[in-house]
């Protein structure tokens, strides 16, 4: 009686040795091992090993033994299950202990009885390890060197000893799957390249990706436990996204959502989250998920295509206003000639104080203005054909200075050149150009009073990597007004009395025309300035 005690009693503490090692989360090895070494201690005449059933090809791999010679141990690594394959492979295939009481004589072991021979081995009892899904994980068998069958204590220690064995295997097991899930995660969330960001339900940062780091500036460890108001641009964005129903459980994402976001530096980008709240298997809230994505080159990209649907509904609007004026110029400019024609007869045959004399001026006056008005709605609307050639950009304004001789009579009026060692050739079309310096000079003449001055400065920049020629034309006059300056360059807009208010669209489709630009300089209320660009070479 009491060595049954004892026995019992070195059992259990083989076994709390088993259960400790499995606690510390030791190697299956290792815990595999010591429950070899606790059933050889237990029962000193036994030789115990642990065969494991490899989950991928399903043959048997040695997990554990410490008595059995190498070459047994080799030829029992890689054997296949089978239905007479010694003690161990049979139970592997058939789940069911197997008892062989004398291996000499026992059919299952014909097929590999000289190695069992070769370690003097003659009795095996064989059990299987069982998972919890009824799956045979492996076999625990009790060899001795005598023939014998086993005690009924004895069935229930190999039977103990299995079921110790599959729990350590699953947890093992269930340990590698949770590692392998982890880091499959892990390595999820760092290849993401928008910054996925978890938080708590009082909506401070919990989890920051790398890419959220990159994105926000801040560092990890700088984020954590911050509050995300701290990433959002506009408060008003931080309680509306707070007040969405993804925290529903009817609703559990938040659809793409723009909005602006504020790095560590406090530059702001726009930005797009989608979000999704965290729960537990119960449907408890834990906290908030949200994938947040940097949409500026999206944005821009949106903006070069509007402004580029712009420019081509106003390509065909120019195109169809085009023909029209073409038609209209092409049946009134015979007409304007011929009234032109019966005004100069009239006037060589009228004495100069007639009083009919004024009216027929005026007709003149008439005719010029609308002489005008069709080659400005020409310039605006119709095709535009360059005759670019290399020219000196200084004597195209002076040109065009000298050609408003007659608009600055009786005026103080002066022209500034401020030009140091800028070169000026660039090939343009000189005719179009000066016609864009034509259209400044009238304006600065009209807005301002004497002593009217108007300041040229040139100086080299680069426009999108292009070389170019930037040209600033600026005046002493009262400056454009701020309602005003929106319009400055839309057709048939003018603040003067007299003007088709196409002056400037005609200037702006000019420099367009040339691959450069015309804009409003920073005139900061003191005259007008307006900055334009010119390539230095055109293909």
């Amino acid at each position: 009686m009491n060595d049954n005690r004892n026995l019992l009693a070195r059992d259990l503490q083989g076994q709390t040795r088993v259960l400790k090692r499995l606690a510390k989360g030791d190697s299956l090895e290792d815990i595999l091992q010591t429950l070899v070494e606790v059933a050889e201690e237990s029962r000193p005449e036994m030789i115990a090993s642990i065969l494991l059933v490899d989950r991928e090809t399903g043959c048997l791999r040695m997990g554990a033994a410490r008595q059995l010679p190498k070459f047994y141990m080799d030829a029992c690594e890689g054997l296949m299950p089978g239905p007479s394959v010694g003690s161990c492979g049979t139970a592997a295939y058939t789940g069911k202990r197997v008892i062989v009481t004398d291996i000499d004589t026992d059919p299952l072991w014909s097929g590999v009885r000289e190695f069992a021979q070769r370690a003097s081995l003659r009795a095996c009892w064989s059990e299987p390890i069982i998972g919890s899904t009824g799956e045979v994980l492996g076999t625990l068998a009790m060899y001795y060197k005598t023939p014998r069958a086993p005690e009924q204590s004895e069935l229930e220690f190999v039977s103990s000893s299995a079921n110790l064995a599959a729990l350590a295997i699953e947890r093992v097991r269930h340990q590698r799957e949770v590692e392998g899930e982890r880091a499959l995660l892990k390595t999820i969330v760092g290849g993401i390249p928008d910054a996925l960001i978890s938080s708590s339900l009082d909506r401070k940062i919990t989890h920051y990706n790398a890419s959220a780091a990159q994105l926000f500036g801040y560092a990890a460890t700088e984020a954590m436990g911050m509050p995300t108001l701290e990433l959002y641009a506009n408060s008003d964005d931080y309680h509306r996204l707070g007040s969405f129903p993804f925290k529903a459980a009817h609703a559990p994402v938040l659809a793409a959502t723009e909005v602006e976001w504020k790095k560590k530096s406090g530059e702001t980008f726009p930005g797009e989250i989608v979000a999704t709240t965290i729960r537990d298997e119960q449907g408890k809230s834990l906290g908030y998920l949200g994938l947040i994505r940097d949409i500026t080159d999206r944005k821009a990209a949106e903006a070069k295509l509007a402004e580029s649907q712009r420019k081509l509904v106003q390509a065909e609007r120019l195109a169809a206003m085009g023909e029209m004026v073409s038609a209209i110029a092409h049946e009134s400019r015979n007409a304007l000639q011929r009234i032109q024609v019966c005004v100069d007869i009239l006037q060589y045959e009228m004495a100069e104080d007639a009083e009919a004399r004024d009216d027929l001026d005026r007709i003149s006056h008439a005719t010029t203005d609308l002489q005008r008005l069709h080659e400005e709605l020409c310039n605006y609307a119709g095709p535009i054909q360059l005759d670019i050639s290399q020219g000196d950009l200084s004597e195209v304004w002076q040109k065009a200075w000298k050609n408003l001789q007659v608009s600055r009579t009786d005026r103080d009026a002066r022209l500034c050149e401020q030009i140091d060692t800028v070169d000026l050739k660039c090939p343009m079309d000189a005719f179009r150009i000066e016609q864009v310096f034509r259209n400044l000079f009238e304006n600065s003449l009209a807005a301002c009073e004497d002593p009217v001055r108007i300041c040229i400065s040139c100086r080299n920049v680069e426009v999108d990597g292009v070389p170019s020629l930037s040209i600033q034309v600026r005046d002493n006059g009262p400056g454009l007004p701020e309602e005003i300056r929106p319009l400055v360059f839309e057709a048939f807009h003018t603040t003067k009395a007299k003007g088709t208010g196409l002056g400037m669209a005609v200037a702006k489709r000019f420099l367009e025309a040339h691959k450069g630009s015309i804009a409003i300089g920073n005139d900061h209320g003191d005259g007008a300035e307006f900055v334009m660009t010119l390539p230095r070479e055109l293909e």
